[in-house]
């Protein structure tokens, strides 16, 4: 999401963490600005009553991009200065999702 302020992100995280059925898991990510970036990870009860963490989860992504982040279990937020790797952090944030979820479900 281009030029999405992080409150924009942190709304609609919100708002689609809502809307989804849970299960769900939400990462978002936008570019603020030149050399910034902003993360959004939203994960429902279920998801994190299977271990996973948003706050531990966009940690490690945030760092692909030059920065850091945290939050609550089922919230989290992060920054970072290298929106170039904003891409491949995100790919990187579905494939990790998908393997931990596939590995706390089987």
């Amino acid at each position: 999401m281009d030029d999405i302020d992080a409150d924009s992100l942190k709304g609609a995280a919100e708002h689609l963490i809502d809307t989804l059925q849970d299960p769900a898991a939400i990462i978002l990510g936008s570019c603020p600005g030149e050399g910034k970036v902003s993360l959004v990870a939203a994960f429902t009860p279920t998801v994190v009553g299977l271990g996973i963490q948003a706050g531990k989860f966009i940690g490690p992504i945030a760092k692909l991009c030059g920065g850091g982040g945290g939050g609550r279990p089922n919230f989290a937020q992060a920054g970072g200065r290298k929106p170039e790797n904003l891409p491949s952090a995100l790919q990187k944030a579905r494939e990790d999702l998908v393997s931990l979820l596939a590995e706390k479900t089987s």
